[in-house]
């Protein structure tokens, strides 16, 4: 079964060598139950570990481990080779150093010609998560600063985004590379550790960390001593007192900002020293702040009233002006001119997108609960917040109101919600960012007269409307199910045109005018969608009660794509089924194959075939669109490394009633053997149908002629002189899934090279207020795999395939066919 670090100890071995794979240096974990019957409890002497990277088990001597917290084992993971890792485990101060660093410190960068000076932008991994490898490596992402910039390597992004910097100004290192710098004023308490600087000594009344703890919480050493030889420290938090070995807690130096620049009643910054109110606080009360500072990368502020002392999340509090009123920065205007806004349940609801203030800047959420708490008069909401910074689960002291994943629910006066200004206005200053008082060119004549639409793009058109970046539909919060999809259907091809032109009712209209007026068009015409456009449809469907989570939450694009084609546009299913003489009908078909299967390099044409084969199934007619999902076990896990793209779906031997053709010698075909179907000496593709006489020589043989036979209908009037061509889809999109983020390969031309791949979410400018970059751009590589013999592509490594081919082989989810014989027009 696969470990997650909460289900293991880390350690590192120090002593003798084991195997090539377990020795000196390497890292290892144990089970948190084995870690206590072996190791605490004392019962061996040797216990089996699973080395990290290998993933493979082996005994060693317990005292040959020493015990790491998971942020250590991170960091030495990071670093390359088994020595270099034991030579940084025993170089403790740099390690323990490296544990407390957060980000916006400042560090020199070393390991080049000379060193550099920069701040640290990005903690974590940069490569995902495998089997073998319980934890990833934790890196710092650097953005260099003063004469260093420009001597980096890239602008804070690989192909994933961690964080913004100009070009060649960005680095990403391991703790051994970096030294943070100290600060020319220390506070009060390091001036009082500045006589220990060198030491690494604990001592009574010092603030530590103990590593064994997932809280991160801060313990206060009560005193120190020895235990059968072992230094030993005794640690309190929270009334909570424990005995703990030296080596697990590491110091804790308090630093808080020595300069207050002059402007700071207008900056959003608190500093030590300010009155404050906390959110959470019924009694509204007045606080004091004591100090600030970061943990785990998140902003603290330790605020007192009372003679109470706690932390709480920097985001918790906002500034009380007592001596004066500030100007009201909202939209830009002074208290003088405009008073600050407030919004009533009539303009204000359940399911409304909402922004609120902070003190670190603007927090965005959905309402999800209206009313009143107990010993509050003040109408309160509660809020789903965009980013996981709450306090609960959707509880209020003890009381449910509504549910949401942990972190994500905060309670606050109605008052002090306003309609979230990225989607309720369209802004022409940044894409994805809007203000009340802005008014869109288009706004004024969205909805005057009747409205064509715009021809499909063309494959001459495609570098001029599409190539690009903040190009293609604008992503926002969990939306790349739906931006993939629309571009998918609407970017290149107009085979499912007639979802914009059908009679509707009046109150289905309005996602008919929000999919063409303001995604469809726009996409062709300029080549960019703004993700507030997404979200309009999104609150659209939402309102019509679908579900009352599709403006916050991932959904798949087959359940978006069901309900505006059958709830909302009750278009005429794509696809029917024959199966058992009777009529299924849908708009997706899920590919299931059986156990026995034998495909290991499969096509869409064979996957096809096999799944119709197992599940008895056949079409009724041919269809004009034909959406296949691909066989998975769940989103997270693909039973097939690669799929091969079949340009050409052939589907005429999938068809209850028309000519099919012997595979043997072309003539009128009259029998069908399902059993004969996975026979390896016949062709890899295709159902197996004879005319009468092949058949007959076919089952000849005696281990064949068991095999059941049917026979084939042929439509009524039909003239065996009349040969009729085979009936063909072709493919014009792709949909792939890679880490629950959805993106789309377009093939836009008749050349193999003819291939361009979107990405609503590609790229982030602003931070956690900011606005998402779409990217298309040209995929031409797709082409020259598949011109490519099935063996030679088989034996190609996905990590090592160009550009973005690797996602179209091997993270398909969808695959989208039209059929050039049809036009739907339903």
């Amino acid at each position: 079964m696969e470990s997650t670090k909460s289900d293991v100890k880390f350690f590192i071995l120090t002593k003798k060598k084991y195997s090539e794979h377990v020795q000196p240096g390497s890292l290892c974990y144990i089970s948190n139950y084995r870690y206590e019957s072996d190791c605490i409890n004392q019962k061996r002497t040797t216990t089996l570990v699973t080395g990290m990277g290998s993933n493979r088990d082996e005994v060693v001597l317990i005292s040959d481990m020493v015990l790491l917290s998971t942020k250590e084992a991170e960091l030495l993971y990071a670093l390359d080779g088994n020595d270099t890792r034991l030579k940084w485990f025993q170089e403790k101060t740099a390690l323990k150093s490296a544990v407390g660093l957060t980000i916006d410190t400042r560090v020199t960068v070393k390991g080049y010609k000379q060193d550099l000076q920069g701040i640290i932008r990005y903690i974590g991994p940069v490569t995902e998560y495998t089997y073998s490898n319980t934890i990833s490596g934790t890196v710092f992402g650097i953005e260099l600063q003063g004469n260093d910039k420009g001597k980096g390597q890239y602008g804070g992004i690989t192909s994933k985004s961690f964080f913004p910097c100009e070009n060649n100004n960005g680095l990403f290192v391991p703790f051994s590379q970096i030294q943070p710098i100290v600060p020319s004023s220390l506070t009060l308490s390091t001036q009082q550790a500045s006589s220990q600087k060198q030491s690494n000594q604990i001592t009574k009344g010092e603030t530590v960390r103990y590593y064994d703890d997932e809280s991160q919480a801060l313990w206060l050493v009560m005193g120190v001593g020895d235990q059968d030889g072992e230094p030993m420290v005794n640690i309190t938090t929270d009334n909570r007192t424990i005995d703990v070995p030296m080596n697990c807690v590491a110091r804790v130096i308090t630093e808080h900002k020595a300069q207050q620049a002059s402007s700071q009643k207008q900056s959003n910054q608190i500093t030590k020293g300010e009155t404050v109110r906390y959110v959470e606080d019924e009694g509204q009360a007045l606080w004091l702040v004591m100090g600030v500072g970061d943990q785990d990368g998140e902003p603290r502020v330790c605020i007192t009233t009372d003679d109470r002392t706690i932390n709480v999340p920097m985001n918790f509090v906002t500034r009380v002006i007592t001596e004066h009123k500030e100007p009201n920065l909202f939209l830009g205007a002074s208290a003088a001119s405009v008073e600050p806004q407030t919004y009533s349940e009539k303009v204000l609801g359940v399911d409304s997108l909402i922004e609120f203030n902070l003190a670190e800047g603007v927090g965005y959420g959905v309402i999800r609960w209206i009313g009143v708490v107990p010993d509050r008069k003040d109408t309160m909401c509660g809020l789903e917040l965009e980013e996981p910074r709450g306090p609960s689960d959707g509880t209020f002291k003890g009381k449910r109101y509504f549910s949401c994943p942990p972190k994500k629910a905060l309670f606050i006066k109605l008052e002090s919600c306003r309609p979230d200004t990225r989607f309720s206005i369209p802004s022409s200053a940044k894409p994805g960012i809007t203000f009340a008082h802005q008014k869109h060119e288009d706004e004024d004549t969205r909805h005057e007269g009747p409205c064509e639409t715009v021809d499909h793009i063309e494959t001459d058109q495609v570098d001029r409307i599409l190539i690009g970046r903040m190009k293609g539909i604008q992503g926002h919060c969990n939306s790349c199910y739906m931006d993939a999809a629309l571009f998918s259907l609407f970017s290149c091809t107009s085979v499912l045109d007639s979802l914009l032109f059908k009679t509707l009712k009046p109150e289905d209209e309005e996602i008919q005018n929000t999919l063409l007026r303001d995604i469809v068009n726009p996409l062709r015409s300029k080549g960019f969608v703004e993700g507030r456009h997404i979200m309009k449809l999104r609150q659209q469907l939402l309102n019509h009660g679908y579900s009352h989570t599709f403006t916050t939450h991932e959904k798949d694009p087959e359940e978006f794509l069901t309900i505006i084609m059958q709830h909302i546009m009750a278009l005429e299913p794509l696809l029917k089924l024959s199966t058992a003489g009777k009529v299924q009908e849908s708009y997706c078909y899920q590919i299931f194959l059986d156990q026995n299967h034998s495909l290991v390099l499969p096509t869409i044409q064979q996957l096809l075939e096999h799944s119709f084969h197992s599940n008895g199934l056949k079409l009724a007619e041919a269809p004009s669109c034909l959406i296949l999902q691909m066989p998975r076990f769940g989103k997270k896990f693909k039973m097939f490394d690669k799929i091969i793209p079949s340009l050409e779906l052939d589907v005429t031997d999938l068809l209850t009633e028309g000519p099919q053709y012997c595979i043997l010698c072309g003539q009128i075909a009259l029998i069908e053997c399902t059993e004969c179907f996975k026979d390896p000496v016949f062709s890899q593709t295709g159902f197996k149908v004879f005319c009468e006489t092949c058949s007959a020589q076919v089952h000849s043989p005696s281990e064949r002629q068991a095999h059941r036979l049917s026979k084939l209908l042929l439509p009524k009037g039909f003239q065996e002189s009349l040969r009729l061509p085979p009936v063909k889809m072709e493919l014009f999109a792709v949909l792939c899934i890679e880490t629950s983020h959805y993106v789309s390969f377009v093939k836009h031309g008749p050349k193999s090279q003819d291939w361009i791949f979107f990405d609503s979410m590609a790229d982030r400018e602003g931070g956690l207020n900011g606005y998402n970059i779409p990217v298309i751009e040209a995929c031409p590589e797709v082409g020259e795999y598949l011109d490519m013999p099935p063996a030679e592509l088989a034996n190609q490594v996905p990590r090592d395939m160009k550009g973005v081919a690797k996602r179209l082989f091997c993270d398909a989810y969808m695959y989208l066919y039209w059929n050039p014989a049809l036009v739907l027009y339903r």
